[in-house]
């Protein structure tokens, strides 16, 4: 990253990423971790689900919860990936998603692929 403060790009991202998931969600995400690279922006964040995905996982449904929120993530990618943009300075190439429900807590990947600089090209 060529940012000065990778500390601030992180706690950007994080604080922007977190407003965006509770919004969207109607719940919260927490100890969110951003790790910052020269090619990627890898985030890890701890979910609180809805009642509704917490019944559902404990009636044996937790791949439709986990293939919902992964759908939900890619439906609303363009908003995230206007975050890590605009707080990396760098445009993203691609975004991935990847939720994991069998752990305790609960928690979520996002990993943006960061494109070249253009004097990289």
């Amino acid at each position: 990253m060529n940012d000065p403060h990778p500390e601030a790009v992180k706690a950007q991202i994080a604080r922007e990423l977190t407003r965006v998931h509770e919004d969207s969600y109607g719940e919260v995400a927490y100890n969110v971790e951003v790790g910052l690279h020269e090619g990627f922006v890898a985030v890890i964040m701890e979910l609180e689900l809805s009642r509704a995905e917490v019944t559902l996982i404990d009636s044996g449904y937790s791949g439709s919860v986990k293939e919902s929120r992964e759908t939900f993530q890619l439906a609303i990618a363009d908003t995230f990936t206007a975050i890590v943009e605009r707080a990396t300075g760098r445009r993203v190439s691609s975004f991935g998603s990847r939720t994991v429900l069998d752990e305790d807590p609960p928690w979520s990947m996002e990993i943006f692929r960061l494109a070249r600089p253009p004097d990289d090209a």
